[in-house]
């Protein structure tokens, strides 16, 4: 006890250099509190270097010829219980983030389902219509053809070419409703 108050009384006096010859002494011990309480080694390594440097930071709150060996062990075991905090509430907010993501991949899933569902739906419901509007929606929506040009392929008038874009679309949309509340 006398030995290391008298380091103290030299590191308090501005002799840095003997706050080593303190590490040496305490290391063993405060390195199997950390160890006990803490299953990481590099964690371990980690949290003994800050015990130490919050001992020399708080030097002048311990008192001579007190046992330095409890006080510095009681400084690890506050370190580490502040370590195993952060840690927890880290884990919480990875376990929720986890989760967040996990949902909105479910969400992108069903998304894609039904997308796909959509999409089978409207080439089941396309083939059943018949063939001229069939023929007139594809001019329309894939070859971007206007009224006007697929009434002349029809040889129609617009009017007759627009009543049958529309009966085909509707149609297309009674089809599709139907085909997705059955699935």
């Amino acid at each position: 006890m006398a030995e290391v108050d008298l380091l103290i009384r030299r590191v308090r006096a501005g002799e840095v250099e003997a706050f080593a010859e303190v590490v040496r002494q305490f290391e063993r011990p405060v390195w199997r509190v950390v160890a006990a309480m803490l299953q990481g080694l590099e964690e371990s390594r980690e949290l003994m270097q800050q015990v130490f440097v919050d001992a020399y930071l708080h030097l002048d709150q311990y008192r001579l010829g007190e046992d330095f060996g409890a006080w510095v062990k009681a400084i690890a075991r506050n370190r580490v219980r502040q370590e195993l905090r952060r840690l927890s509430r880290e884990s919480k907010k990875l376990a929720a983030y986890r989760e967040l993501l996990e949902r909105r991949l479910q969400d992108e899933a069903a998304a894609d389902r039904h997308e796909q569902d959509y999409f089978d739906a409207l080439e089941a419901c396309r083939r059943r219509l018949p063939n001229q509007s069939a023929r007139a929606l594809s001019w329309r929506y894939a070859e971007g053809l206007s009224i006007e040009q697929i009434a002349a392929r029809l040889e129609t008038t617009r009017a007759a070419a627009e009543k049958l874009l529309s009966r085909a679309r509707l149609a297309l949309r009674e089809c599709i409703e139907s085909r997705l509340a059955e699935a």
